[in-house]
């Protein structure tokens, strides 16, 4: 009895402090989740608002992020035109399911929402809607694929 106690309290102690070790790593982990979106997205974008489809390149420059949240400016162009002044966006990013290959982006600004699938060093796929875009009072929806920028 005494040789299994002997050899249990220190696999018991071993364990406890494993587990005491992946519990702490875990908020770090999860604290820089944003840190992908960091820098300049850019892609094409379709529009859809006040019954007009139209195409374009939208850019997101996201300067800061912190723990789930990424901050930065939005800006559009219309096919032939010139990008419009930066406004700005705050995104989060989510990840419900631990060791999945891409994160989950919300996020809003003055106007409307976002959502969309961030893959990492790859792409961030986003939609945005301002349901009452206050120039016409009409759905302004917009999709884009964008890149990230070197």
């Amino acid at each position: 009895m005494k040789l299994i106690q002997s050899k249990l309290l220190p696999a018991l102690a071993a364990s406890a402090l494993a587990a005491s070790l992946l519990v702490a790593a875990a908020p770090v982990a999860a604290a820089d989740q944003a840190s992908p979106l960091v820098g300049t997205w850019v892609g094409s974008a379709d529009v859809y608002y006040g019954g007009k489809y139209l195409q374009g390149t939208e850019k997101i420059i996201i300067t800061t992020a912190k723990g789930n949240v990424a901050k930065g400016t939005w800006q559009w162009k219309k096919k032939g035109g010139t990008w419009s002044k930066p406004s700005p966006v705050e995104l989060i990013a989510m990840n419900s399911v631990p060791g999945e290959a891409h994160i989950d982006i919300l996020g809003a600004d003055v106007d409307g929402t976002y959502e969309g699938v961030l893959i990492p060093g790859v792409s961030l796929e986003i939609g945005y809607m301002d349901p009452q875009h206050k120039a016409a009072k009409q759905t302004l929806v917009l999709h884009s694929l964008l890149k990230k920028s070197k």
